[in-house]
């Protein structure tokens, strides 16, 4: 007999403690695994450390269609890097358009007060000089 949801009982009591360890295990290597800058550093350090190998003799291999392992590791070190660039650029987006958006509210403030500002303040030397060129 199925039963249905009506029916659960709801806990009370929270979980035991080695359920809730293993969550906060599994949510932190899970965010650890997923992180963009963890990404990004791997496919740099794999991408060199490729390079470094096949540097001397990349074009040669290539067209000899003599591929190693370095190749392989530059390639994923590539690929990791290109994965991990989206989520970065999305970051440093948010960051600029952030700045872009303050700045405009804060020339709007100073556009507002601008008028006010030029009329109760005396003009500079600078300005009388050029009233008196004109």
């Amino acid at each position: 007999m199925a039963s249905s949801k009506k029916n659960r009982r709801k806990r009370t009591h929270p979980a035991p403690l080695i359920v809730r360890w293993k969550r906060s295990l599994k949510t932190g290597v899970k965010s650890l695994a997923e992180s963009t800058w963890l990404k990004f550093t791997t496919g740099i350090v794999l991408l060199t450390s490729g390079l470094d190998e096949a540097v001397e003799t990349l074009f040669a291999d290539i067209s000899a269609l003599e591929l190693g392992a370095h190749h392989g590791v530059m390639v994923l070190g590539f690929v990791n890097v290109l994965s991990s660039l989206p989520d970065m650029l999305d970051g440093l987006t948010g960051t600029f358009l952030s700045d872009d958006e303050e700045e405009a509210e804060h020339a709007e403030d100073d556009s507002e007060d601008l008028p006010h500002q030029q009329e109760s303040r005396p003009p500079t030397p600078a300005e009388n000089k050029i009233k008196k060129a004109a």
